[in-house]
């Protein structure tokens, strides 16, 4: 294990530059990232490396516990997500463009959607602020992946025709890997939307996605492996966002549309097919996912009986 982390390593430094130029998260200088330290040449800041790959977090870090079995099962349910989701969806969306589309996938996990997106001819960018360089090494395009914070993106204005993101907005304003938020969580995910409008380019679109929170129950969090019992979830809790949530950060961040999309093979539900018990728990989400998702019933993506939701929001041609 050790000598693969170690050619991994060695590959992620032999392939830097990243393809995206990339800049300092602080003041935006010019970076260069083959060296062993990483300097900033406008106000000096230095970041180095974690498992050979630019750590260039400025803020807070995601200390999400990262065992092996959940980093297996994370990989296997991106997978599903990207090959059945986002690589239709984005090949919708951006399949007559001339060139390549440009994404960023902000909280990519341990990077798998980096590489089924490349080999679909996107050239896509994965930043995160976990613990997940160890499986980085794996990657077929290690040169792709950056430690950032999303509050503090080191890319440039208008890099991206496209930045997307897997639950990562209920993550952002709480007390460490929890459910409870800090007095500024409002304030934070309005950063958070920002900057990744600030990346887009102009006509550029972004997709968010995470549980609703209108929807009585919690799907996707706090159960243990092998229990398929839904944590309870009040509307009224501000962890979780609804489609109004996100409609409103995206407008004061200077999107002019944002729309839900249909959730229809979203998730595999891939750990409950594992057992009877499971199959028979996840065929009920199953079929609602379907259902919200079909032409005549897509007013029901905005209601409490929708368990989820993916936003786009489009930034305006001219800004």
């Amino acid at each position: 294990m050790e000598n693969r982390m170690l050619s991994g390593t060695m590959a992620a430094a032999a392939r830097y530059p990243c393809p995206v130029p990339v800049i300092c998260p602080g003041c935006r200088g010019e970076l260069d990232l083959t060296g062993k330290a990483i300097r900033c040449a406008r106000c000096g800041s230095v970041f180095h490396r974690v498992g050979g790959f630019p750590d260039l977090i400025v803020g807070d870090r995601f200390e999400d516990a990262t065992t092996k079995d959940k980093m297996l099962y994370e990989e296997n349910s991106n997978t599903y997500t990207t090959r059945n989701y986002w690589i239709p969806l984005f090949q919708r969306l951006w399949g007559n463009q001339t060139r390549p589309p440009r994404l960023l996938s902000v909280g990519c996990g341990i990077g798998i959607d980096v590489d089924l997106l490349a080999e679909k001819n996107f050239e896509c960018i994965g930043i995160d602020c976990g613990n997940r360089t160890g499986f980085w090494e794996r990657r077929k395009h290690p040169e792709r992946l950056l430690l950032a914070n999303g509050m503090n993106l080191p890319f440039e204005e208008a890099s991206f025709d496209g930045v997307f993101c897997g639950c990562v907005f209920p993550h952002v304003g709480v007390v460490g890997d929890s459910y409870q938020v800090t007095p500024k969580y409002r304030d934070d995910r309005l950063r958070l939307a920002r900057e990744m409008t600030r990346v887009l380019r102009p006509g550029g679109k972004i997709l968010v996605s995470s549980p609703n929170r209108h929807f009585p129950f919690d799907l996707f969090h706090d159960r243990a492996e092998g229990s398929y019992k839904p944590r309870l979830n009040s509307p009224m809790s501000p962890f979780l966002l609804s489609h109004g949530d996100y409609r409103w950060l995206f407008q004061e961040s200077g999107c002019t549309t944002t729309n839900l999309q249909p959730v229809h093979d979203y998730w595999g539900f891939i750990r409950s097919k594992h057992s009877l018990k499971g199959r028979l728990a996840g065929a009920l989400p199953q079929f609602v996912f379907w259902l919200v998702s079909q032409p005549g019933a897509r007013w029901l993506l905005n209601s409490p009986l929708n368990p989820w939701l993916v936003v786009l929001a489009q930034k305006p041609v001219a800004s």
